[in-house]
């Protein structure tokens, strides 16, 4: 078949929807498909411009294709008489982040206009779509709760995983993530200040904004952490990230509410690293099961170093909970076979 991996984009702004937008194209082809990438350019600032790009996906079309995969909003209003959606997430501003500091639209009669434009136009053009997929059970119950509409879960797996590998148990724990608020990395920050073992934290990702970059550098600064916690605030290379992943005691990803369990956590097990969590980080809680391939913990700062320092105290224990979290994510079945078959069923 000839099909469309239709997703949205923000130029020059890459994180893993447009990691697995390109996986999924490149999987497709393997399987023999012809496959390509259609990026819909998607504004959010000032708030007006989400309305005109919802419009903009909606007057486009696809000719010439014969299954169009949509995965996020607006991209999914593309109109076409067959298509499938594998949902990573809808515009969670106007859904289950409305009412919390990550909302990020106005609380006004502006706010509440747009929030009731995506409401109907989701109920509207969701129900196009010949299938629903989501990739996690968290995503598929927010669409089942707000939409009424239900979804069968198909978990992503990584791209390429020939980097992936296990050099030790080493001093510090990693956490590769887009730096952004809603990541959580200043929790991070703040828990290495309650660590009573020597361990390092390693923080890398490109920030969202520069405040982003700034409120980590200032809090290490401010708590004299720079001896403990080392911040990279730009893209690294994958061959980079894998040495770090490789050598780390543990991962650490510390989302608020995740859609997914996420390609670091993916990542962490393929490495046979211990995962470390919070209880309210969503989708992570699928591969990161207290006490067996990992920790799972309340969302604060001294929980997150004791998890820390129980690892840095005991390596083997770090490492029988990493080789457990490689054996639960296979038992899952997260591969490509799987996806492609249900994708173009």
């Amino acid at each position: 078949m000839k099909i469309a991996v239709v997703n949205n984009c923000a130029p020059f702004v890459t994180g893993g929807a447009e990691h697995l937008a390109s996986a999924l194209r490149t999987k497709l082809i393997e399987h023999g498909h012809q496959a390509i990438n259609v990026d819909i350019p998607f504004q959010w600032n000032p708030p007006q411009a989400i309305l005109e790009s919802m419009l903009a996906a909606r007057l486009l079309s696809l000719v010439n294709v014969d299954l169009m995969i949509g995965l996020k909003f607006p991209a999914y209003y593309l109109p076409h008489p067959n298509k499938t959606l594998w949902l990573l997430h809808q515009f969670r501003q106007v859904y289950d982040l409305w009412g919390t500091p990550f909302q990020d639209l106005p609380s006004n009669e502006e706010g509440e206009r747009i929030r009731k434009a995506v409401f109907a136009a989701d109920n509207l053009y969701l129900r196009e779509a010949k299938q629903i997929y989501t990739i996690s059970p968290v995503t598929a119950g927010r669409l089942r709760h707000f939409n009424s509409l239900d979804a069968e879960v198909l978990y992503h797996p990584l791209a390429d995983t020939s980097l992936l590998h296990n050099s030790g148990y080493g001093d510090y724990v990693f956490c590769p993530s887009r730096i952004t608020r809603g990541k959580r990395q200043f929790l991070l920050v703040e828990a290495a200040r309650f660590l009573r073992s020597q361990t390092r934290v390693v923080i890398a990702g490109p920030p969202e904004t520069p405040e982003d970059r700034d409120t980590l550098l200032e809090a290490v600064e401010k708590h004299g952490l720079a001896s403990r916690v080392t911040i990279i605030a730009e893209f690294i290379p994958e061959q980079e990230k894998a040495k770090y992943l490789a050598g780390a005691l543990a991962c650490v990803y510390i989302p608020w509410d995740e859609d997914s369990y996420g390609y670091v956590s993916l990542e962490a097990c393929h490495c046979r690293k211990p995962l470390i969590t919070c209880s309210d980080s969503g989708g992570t809680t699928l591969l990161a099961l207290d006490r067996v391939t990992g920790r799972v913990v309340p969302p604060e700062a001294p929980a997150l170093a004791a998890a820390i320092d129980e690892l840095a105290a005991n390596r083997q224990l770090a490492s029988d909970w990493g080789h457990a979290a490689f054996d639960h994510m296979m038992r899952l079945g997260i591969h490509w076979d799987h996806v492609i078959q249900r994708l173009t069923a």
